[in-house]
């Protein structure tokens, strides 16, 4: 099963995203979770996991707009 994970510089960002996603009126599903082995080194320890593969370009968007940019957008 294929996961979609975004990855930040800091945990606050990861939270700040995260917080943002929750309370958003599309109602974005995702989790904080631990970033994968492999995906880069300069980037923290948790990622936010989004749920909803679909959602991918609203989710996107939706953190664009609300300068939550992820470092990293992965499918793994």
């Amino acid at each position: 099963m294929q996961r979609l994970i975004l990855t930040f510089s800091t945990l606050h960002a990861v939270l700040a995203a995260e917080k943002a996603l929750r309370t958003a009126p599309q109602g974005f599903q995702c989790r904080v979770t631990p970033t994968p082995t492999g995906l880069g080194y300069s980037i923290c320890g948790m990622s936010l996991e989004i749920l909803r593969l679909e959602e991918e370009p609203a989710v996107i968007d939706f953190l664009k707009q609300n300068r939550h940019s992820p470092e990293g957008i992965h499918h793994v």
